[in-house]
């Protein structure tokens, strides 16, 4: 004879399995969205990455300074930077589907680009060049010192300020 073996203990209702998914589900989606910012954030800035040895270089006065001059010469910050950079890859993209190709379009919107990307790095230059000859010699010294510590790190490398 076989016996079926009888559950003693209330059984539990669907609304409740269901609030318990529910619930799992949601936490899963809160640690997943804590682990994608630990991810994103807790890496090398990509601003330091890309950026080359001299800003890197630079203390946080100064970098602060140059970024503000920068920013006055652009006309109004990252904002006004990306508008002008994106109508300028607007005016590349028109170029490259244009029919019939039009070669000299295409190399006035490429030059249009590339007057954007000068007059900002012309105007970083100009700010750096300020910025240094107000320097004393020996803060000149230090910066040079930390010029060739990154330079002997590497491009992706960045001394941590702890």
């Amino acid at each position: 004879m076989t016996e079926t073996a009888k559950k003693t203990g209330p059984r539990m209702s669907r609304k409740v399995k269901a609030l318990l998914i529910g619930s799992l589900a949601l936490n899963l989606v809160v640690a997943g969205l804590f682990v994608g910012v630990a991810f994103r954030h807790g890496g090398a800035s990509e601003r330091y990455v890309n950026s080359d040895a001299l800003v890197r270089a630079l203390d946080h006065e100064d970098r602060r300074a140059i970024g503000k001059a920068v920013k006055e010469a652009q006309g109004g910050g990252r904002k006004a930077f990306w508008e002008a950079q994106k109508e300028a890859l607007q005016n590349v993209a028109v170029a490259l589907r244009a029919e019939p190709f039009d070669a000299a379009a295409l190399k006035a919107a490429l030059a249009q680009k590339s007057a954007h990307l000068r007059k900002n790095r012309d105007a970083a230059e100009a700010a750096m060049l300020a910025r240094f000859t107000a320097m004393s010699a020996d803060e000149r010294a230090k910066l040079a010192d930390r010029l060739e510590e990154a330079l002997a790190r590497g491009p992706h490398k960045r001394k941590r300020e702890d």
